[in-house]
């Protein structure tokens, strides 16, 4: 058995509880401001993934394993019933988790991904540009920034890539994020691992208006073949993070949802 998930709870005296999964190079922390929102009317436990965050390292990286980590921790946690959001890589296990064992989660909120395989080209430049720092060498943040900025030009990238950097006890930076295993299982990560088995619980998928994660037509036509009762809404001027680029819309849209 592989160890715990980190996860963080945000208390609520409600006995409903949502578990909120990050997507790749994400973390918990990176939920922190939401889920303080989201937990004013529910409980929220916001995990890190394997090979992310405060989160074991392990070689293997496949989304039955991502999906066996979340149902161990339910478990552990003694949640019988839960409603999952998951964002990119964490909706895809969220997708996966659901139809592993359907009858475990109540509704769900995809954000910004779709049932399908992706370009596995994607994010070789961003883990290029990570792999490339040598980050012992590096005596701030800053000097980190402005060397990932000659190749990741797009900042808010940036700033998701470099919640990744802590000290280790020689006050030396490294990547707590598993560079390595996200790399080689990186065409797993982008492949799709859905059957064709539908799924029967209310679903929200959230697609930002200005990504392309998920296209109008095939996408559309592919959710609402694998979920019978998906319901798609766009944000107006959000890319892929809607989460973190439009909080407020984000938010509001998921607690009338889950409510």
């Amino acid at each position: 058995m592989t160890p715990l998930l980190h996860y963080t709870h945000y208390p609520h005296r409600s006995s409903q509880s949502w578990i909120i999964i990050h997507g790749l190079l994400g973390c918990k922390d990176n939920w922190r401001n939401l889920a303080k929102k989201l937990s004013l009317h529910s409980n929220i436990y916001c995990v890190d993934c394997r090979n992310h965050g405060e989160s074991f390292h392990n070689d293997s990286m496949t989304y039955e394993q991502m999906s066996q980590d979340i149902e161990q921790l339910l478990q552990y946690l003694s949640l019988d019933k839960v409603s999952i959001i998951g964002h990119s890589m964490g909706g895809k296990i969220a997708m996966h988790s659901i139809q592993q064992n359907p009858n475990r989660y109540d509704k769900a909120i995809i954000i910004d991904i779709a049932p399908k395989e992706y370009d596995h080209h994607h994010h070789q430049s961003i883990l290029a540009a990570m792999q490339s720092i040598n980050l012992t060498n590096m005596q701030s943040r800053t000097a980190i920034d402005t060397a990932l900025a000659t190749s990741i030009t797009d900042q808010r990238i940036r700033h998701l890539v470099l919640k990744n950097i802590k000290r280790n006890q020689n006050n030396h930076f490294y990547w707590q994020c598993n560079i390595k295993a996200i790399q080689t299982h990186y065409s797993a990560i982008m492949a799709n691992s859905l059957s064709n088995t539908l799924i029967d619980i209310p679903s929200l998928f959230i697609r930002g208006e200005q990504s392309c994660y998920i296209n109008q037509s095939n996408d559309i036509a592919r959710i609402k073949s694998l979920f019978s009762q998906a319901s798609i809404t766009t944000v107006k001027g959000a890319g892929h993070w809607v989460q973190t680029e439009k909080p407020t819309e984000f938010t509001e849209t998921a607690i009338q949802f889950l409510s």
